[in-house]
């Protein structure tokens, strides 16, 4: 069964229905909301505790959404923990591919949407989550590095590619479960980064856009490379070139 996998073509694979997690969509969907918690209650009561101030400039956001993706890891990984068949679900492990193209495809994501919705958006700007970087200092560049590279990564995968896909994907069919999932990464953006920082940012563009494609890519990746490590890993390439680019911004 398993090298019939392998040997599947691109269609098959994305035609193809994924065996239901041990979760139900409750449990998907409660993953969901404990992000968004975290992110935007947990995280930021924890922030503005540590710093001594609640006024929202770019290093209360960055710790705050940082603790968030952190605790909403933590929350994930131990409840998952509890049983060694949800865990084995979570495909926390090497997929169909190589890890370092997981890594390659990342880096070529993040290089594309930035080249692409700089130039549609007539701006080239740093992500939302990075906002206030390019004139921080080294501090708040390690705080920016953490968040982008290793947080952000790690929370989002197994909250949308490790637990709510595959759920959606066994329910819907392939394509349905990668564009509702698409669509509510695109909403929690919205809903925290965009929303926290006004009219900074263009909402087409930056707000919806750009994490939709996200999204999008590596919802694609998870079912080509049946690994949500690859996701991460791919995520954490994305993340490098975001963070160059927003350190590039501060130097031009």
């Amino acid at each position: 069964m398993t090298a019939d996998r392998r040997e599947m073509t691109l269609r098959q694979k994305l035609a193809s229905v994924e065996e239901p997690p041990p979760w139900g969509l409750p449990s998907a969907t409660l993953a969901l909301l404990a992000l968004f918690v975290c992110l935007t209650i947990v995280g930021p009561a924890l922030a503005s505790i540590m710093l001594g101030s609640a006024e929202p400039e770019p290093e209360l956001l960055m710790l705050s959404w940082t603790l968030g993706m952190a605790l909403c890891s933590a929350f994930v990984l131990v409840s998952r923990r509890s049983s060694p068949a949800s865990w084995k679900a979570l495909r926390l492990r090497r997929g169909k591919q190589p890890l370092a193209l997981a890594l390659l495809y990342g880096v070529a994501i993040g290089l594309t949407l930035d080249l692409v919705i700089g130039l549609l958006g007539g701006r080239f700007l740093p992500m939302p989550s990075l906002f206030g970087l390019p004139d921080a200092g080294a501090e708040l560049i390690v705080l920016g590095a953490l968040l982008v590279v290793v947080a952000q990564p790690i929370a989002e995968s197994l909250v949308f590619q490790a637990m709510l896909l595959p759920v959606l994907r066994s329910r819907l069919g392939t394509w349905a479960g990668i564009i509702i999932t698409s669509a509510l990464m695109t909403l929690l953006h919205l809903l925290v980064f965009v929303a926290a920082l006004g009219d900074t940012y263009q909402l087409l563009w930056h707000g919806i856009v750009l994490p939709a494609v996200l999204a999008f890519a590596f919802c694609l990746l998870r079912v080509l490379a049946d690994s949500s490590l690859a996701v991460i890993l791919g995520r954490m390439g994305a993340g490098m070139i975001f963070l160059l680019t927003a350190l590039t911004l501060g130097s031009a």
